[in-house]
């Protein structure tokens, strides 16, 4: 993500702390009903986060994980430009079924919205 011109790596981490935290905690576009939390936060420091996202899918989850909800971690990295390197990956399976493009886009539309 490319913030607006000029802008500092303190009002990058602000914004982006923002939208990630305007994310609804009971999902949105039909993925991430079991919630998420942010497992770390140092984007004032060394510029980086990475936020669990956890599925509410079911009977599906708990015949292919164990009884237990399918989690997945996105990643945020500021970098020495300023522009917001972005990493999702599923911990568990081969797919993630389309859900981590889905918390990216919530995220990059966010952010649209706060000018960038």
């Amino acid at each position: 993500f490319t913030p607006p011109a000029g802008t500092s790596k303190d009002d990058v981490a602000a914004a982006l702390r923002d939208a990630i935290n305007a994310y609804p905690q009971e999902g949105q576009s039909d993925v991430d009903k079991g919630g998420w939390t942010i497992a770390s936060d140092d984007l004032s420091g060394a510029g980086t986060a990475r936020i669990e996202y956890k599925s509410g899918i079911g009977k599906f989850a708990k015949f292919f994980n164990g009884g237990k909800p399918f989690v997945d971690d996105l990643k945020f990295e500021i970098d020495g430009s300023n522009i917001v390197q972005v990493r999702s990956q599923s911990r568990v399976g081969d797919s993630d079924f389309g859900v981590n493009q889905k918390r990216v886009d919530y995220i990059e539309t966010t952010l649209k919205k706060a000018g960038w």
